[in-house]
């Protein structure tokens, strides 16, 4: 599990595209942790077609 600024990086995206994705229900299996925030699956993040540590935008 990937909190949303971890997510972002590894997809090299912002985390309000991830944030978005996640309001939109295409990352499932996310979940709300009080102490950490929002976690993300790894699974739902290759799921949906991201490509983990690909290069942040320039």
């Amino acid at each position: 599990m990937l909190n949303q600024r971890e997510a972002a990086e590894a997809r090299g995206t912002s985390r309000s595209t991830i944030r978005r994705r996640r309001e939109a229900s295409l990352l499932p299996g996310s979940v709300e942790d009080p102490g950490r925030g929002w976690s993300i699956p790894v699974e739902a993040l290759l799921g949906a077609g991201s490509t983990l540590n690909a290069p942040a935008p320039a």
